[in-house]
């Protein structure tokens, strides 16, 4: 990634610079959920992926744009087989919001096509190799921003990119954390923190929307998971307590021996006694 950052500002009011970047990103890459504090507009230079806002997901390419809006929860992400580049520049500024509105932007499908794609294309590698520490510089940059922006309202298509599928994003996440637990229960080292990092979410968030989709957290499916698995063994195996503790992802036997009890109200010594006599 490549990228700088200009966090004050005093002498732009209306619309200024704050950051810009580029980025060939690796295979599935993504990024977020999350929000921002200013508004970032990436422009796709080559490869596809995907950005999603709300409950809508847009499928886009090269010569297309997306905007993200300052305090709204996006993520997006490259394709695996043919993983997005871009350019991003990111703006504040007091009437920025109602400008984008004004030129035709919508914080409900913020994205677009580019048609004359080499005239931006040439413009956004002008804007990158801008120095913003410099005084004559930055003012050539705040020019450019405002023919940027220009570029974009008159290319401004964004109704041709369908919103492609509404997604529950919550119940998307639930799911994709359940095929974790149920491919790493076994492991003793296995965390639930595990699973936030492999989504690229945080926690809270990851337990909010994974209670919401199953009342459960987590950690409490996990244990139920483990829970159900140890039934099975002690229902259709000979195995001792000990080594169906170990297959379950509880290195202690009185460990899963407690919770075991806590959950079924029986020891697996007991649970099993009592099925044989069934």
């Amino acid at each position: 990634m490549d990228e700088d950052f200009f966090k004050e500002e005093i002498y732009y009011k209306d619309l200024y610079y704050t950051t810009k970047g580029k980025e060939q990103c690796a295979p599935n890459h993504s990024f977020g959920p999350t929000v921002r504090e200013y508004f970032l507009i990436h422009i796709i230079m080559k490869g596809k992926g995907y950005f999603e806002i709300g409950n809508s997901r847009f499928n886009l390419k090269e010569g297309q744009f997306f905007i993200i809006y300052p305090n709204v929860m996006t993520y997006y992400q490259a394709d695996e087989e043919d993983p997005w580049e871009y350019y991003w520049i990111g703006m504040r500024g007091e009437h920025l919001k109602a400008l984008l509105t004004a030129i035709g932007f919508q914080v409900s499908h913020p994205v677009g096509n580019v048609k004359n794609f080499g005239q931006v294309k040439a413009m956004l590698q002008e804007i990158m190799a801008a120095n913003p520490f410099d005084t004559l510089s930055r003012l050539r940059l705040q020019g450019q921003l405002y023919l940027f922006l220009s570029m974009l309202a008159h290319d401004l298509d964004g109704a041709e990119i369908k919103q492609i599928e509404k997604i529950n994003k919550g119940v998307e996440y639930t799911k994709r954390a359940i095929e974790i637990i149920k491919d790493r229960y076994q492991d003793s080292e296995f965390l639930i923190g595990d699973i936030s990092q492999d989504l690229s979410l945080n926690d809270s968030y990851l337990t909010a929307v994974f209670h919401k989709t199953t009342n459960r957290t987590p950690h409490e499916y996990l244990i139920d998971f483990r829970i159900q698995k140890s039934r099975e063994y002690l229902e259709t195996t000979d195995l001792s307590i000990a080594e169906i503790a170990e297959k379950v992802g509880y290195q202690n036997p009185l460990s899963f021996t407690r919770i075991f009890k806590s959950k079924m109200q029986i020891s697996p010594r007991a649970y099993v006694k009592k099925i044989k006599t069934k």
